[in-house]
């Protein structure tokens, strides 16, 4: 019997989460622009007091933290196809990899930028 780590269930799993951050991330996006209040996933409570311009922080970050949203549900639905019911070759696997990691570095330099120019 194969065992659980293994398996393509780890895989699933992880792809799973990717793909409820991506959501939960879209969610924040369209509420921190509806509500102007920065959502606790960019600030810490600390950080939300020091924001010198909160609007203007979110006006800046709304696209990007929709856009890496939308790439953690794309990498998560294609992955979980990939893992679960297709075959997809390893190679659209690492290039799924690779974008998300270069979506999240993105995000994360675009996140300190905000906070440097609004905090």
């Amino acid at each position: 019997m194969q065992s659980f780590l293994n398996s393509d269930v780890v895989f699933i799993i992880f792809d799973a989460i990717v793909l409820i951050l991506g959501a939960y991330l879209m969610f924040c996006a369209f509420k921190m622009k509806k509500t102007d209040k920065i959502p606790p996933i960019l600030l810490a409570p600390k950080e939300l007091e020091l924001c010198k311009n909160p609007y203007g922080f979110i006006d800046y970050m709304f696209p990007y933290l929709l856009a890496f949203g939308i790439i953690c549900v794309l990498f998560g639905v294609s992955s979980i196809i990939g893992d679960a019911f297709l075959e997809f070759p390893k190679m659209f696997s690492a290039i799924a990899v690779v974008v998300l990691i270069a979506a999240w570095f993105a995000f994360s330099m675009m996140l300190k930028k905000a906070k440097g120019k609004y905090m």
